[in-house]
């Protein structure tokens, strides 16, 4: 809500703007009065004015110059000028001034709203753009650890860094194309009987001994993945012209190593991989390095290895786009349908262009897909067979045998998550819809009380800027309109069937004032409250 301040030498005109307008309904919450310039001038100082509405010629101090003097101070107060044709130049020096508005006078109430209207929502804007520019750098310099981490698990797993320009924002100290080498750290012995919070403070003390054993030589950047390995990421400051580089990197390993042993009483095992391409060589490199951790280390204690150069065959094809992040189960947790139809088709194209038919590839991205469908049913509250049932997938969850060619296989995942898909959306729309009858039945109950849609929305729980677009998307008009409607037809009913007085009509309807109420109801019916009780009575009476 903001404030606003009238300027004129002639009170009747402030007094009636002051008076006559539903202000709160504009957003304005306190409406101050001023008639010089000079007075004007000390209620801004005093005061902090989102809107001036202010007359041109004034004795003293005028417009022009009162204008200039608010501008010395305040760049972001939103000025309204009021003036005649023959003081268009007065306007105009005005507007060089970072007036928003000027109005002719006389002021029609439709233009005067629709400005104040504008400026309220500019105003608005630009508050919300402060405040969350404000919000999102701090969170960005408290977040920015966390931040870096997660994006360097994403990427091992083959997911995309996004935009390259954002990357210097949370400091990457990596530059696409550098040859990076991943260092693979696992926790062992006592640490596997810490409980997450003393293991968590083991995992940060290691990596400051990373930082203090590597960060004289290699730029670093860490995270832990998915195995709760600590995962270090190297780039050397200094490439050597002799190979040192080769040995340096497994002696600095194995001196972290003993530096855990001395200082925090217990073991880790390393293992060192080869040098890859930052940001596209991180997924292929990761996975060499689990690999070596689990097929060379296995459940030894202590050891340190360096990954085996000699690429090994792959007998059994991986389907890749299937293990890429996102994965199903959080797609369809998420409801992010449209996603899932694009993971599924990349998935499919990988299949019809590299694999065929393959019997192990399409029995994995069988199962994987019943294990997001059942994730899915237990996280609705539901088995899979009601899930089912509700979709029209009445034979339940087929064989995998029986789908076990590609365009099978992909008829089948389509077709259900077409299903899934429609029936997410007949639920939003039935969420909504008691979320709209809440509403209304609140509007009604309240009429001739606070009907704002803050007071709706703290009624329902919902934001007001959503509740306010599923209205207008569900009903085909705003919550305002939909209130105005059912007041004037208050209105009408009141003054057709009882003796109430407009006054008491005003405060039945839920309008601050008499003079608002005959302005709106003229400009509905075409004539006053009055006038309208006065024909409805004529007319019973010619009956």
């Amino acid at each position: 809500m903001f404030q606003l301040l009238i300027v004129d030498d002639e009170p009747s005109v402030v007094d009636t703007l002051a008076h006559t307008f539903p202000w709160p309904e504009l957003g304005i919450e306190e409406v101050l009065c001023a008639y010089s310039g000079r007075q004007a001038l000390e209620l801004v100082k005093r005061h902090v004015i989102d809107i001036v509405i202010t007359d041109i010629r004034m004795p003293g101090m005028d417009g022009i110059q009162l204008i200039e003097q608010i501008r010395k101070f305040s760049t972001s107060t939103q000025i309204v000028i009021l003036t005649g044709y023959e003081e268009f130049g007065y306007a105009k020096r005005a507007l060089q001034l970072d007036a928003a508005d000027y109005l002719l006078k006389p002021v029609s109430d439709e233009s005067l709203t629709e400005t104040i209207r504008k400026l309220t929502r500019k105003l608005t804007v630009q508050g919300e753009e402060a405040a969350l520019h404000q919000r999102a750098a701090q969170l960005l310099r408290e977040h920015q650890p966390a931040l870096k981490s997660e994006l360097l698990a994403k990427l091992l797993e083959g997911g995309s860094c996004g935009d390259a320009e954002s990357l210097p924002l949370i400091d990457i100290p990596f530059a696409s194309g550098e040859q990076v080498t991943l260092v693979l750290v696992r926790l062992e012995g006592q640490f596997a009987q810490y409980n997450r919070r003393d293991r968590l403070l083991i995992e940060y003390s290691i990596v400051n001994m990373a930082e203090e054993t590597f960060g004289s030589f290699y730029q670093l950047w860490t995270c832990r993945d998915r195995h709760d390995y600590i995962v270090l990421t190297l780039c050397p400051k200094e490439i050597s012209e002799d190979g040192d580089d080769d040995a340096l990197l497994p002696r600095l390993c194995s001196q972290l190593q003993s530096h855990v042993a001395r200082f925090l009483h217990g073991d880790v095992s390393i293992v060192v991989g080869n040098p890859v391409a930052f940001p596209a060589g991180l997924a292929a490199g990761y996975q060499s390095v689990v690999k070596t951790m689990r097929r060379r280390i296995g459940k030894d204690v202590g050891l340190l290895m360096t990954v085996n150069d000699i690429i090994e065959n792959q007998s059994v094809p991986i389907l890749k786009t299937l293990h890429e992040p996102p994965s199903l189960l959080h797609l369809f947790e998420a409801g992010r349908w449209e996603e899932v139809g694009s993971k599924l088709g990349a998935v499919f194209d990988e299949l019809d262009q590299v694999w065929n038919d393959s019997p192990e590839l399409l029995a994995e991205l069988y199962h994987a897909v019943a294990f997001a469908c059942y994730h899915y049913a237990h996280t609705n509250g539901e088995t899979l067979s009601q899930l089912f049932d509700r979709i029209g997938e009445t034979d339940g969850m087929p064989e995998h045998a029986k789908l076990l060619s590609v365009n099978r296989m992909r008829e089948w995942t389509f077709r259900l998550c077409l299903k899934l898909s429609q029936e997410n959306t007949e639920d939003i729309r039935s969420s909504r819809a008691s979320v709209i009858n809440q509403v209304k039945d609140y509007i009604h109950t309240h009429l001739a009380d606070n009907v704002s849609l803050y007071a709706l929305s703290d009624q329902v729980n919902l934001h007001p800027v959503y509740l306010s677009k599923i209205f207008k998307l569900e009903t085909g008009e705003g919550i305002k309109e939909y209130s105005h409607r059912l007041r004037m037809e208050k209105a009408v009913h009141l003054i057709k069937n009882s003796d109430l007085k407009i006054y008491e009509i005003t405060k039945e309807v839920g309008y601050l004032n008499t003079p608002y109420l005959i302005k709106v109801f003229k400009k509905e019916f075409g004539v006053t409250p009055q006038e309208y009780r006065d024909r409805h009575i004529a007319f019973q009476a010619d009956k």
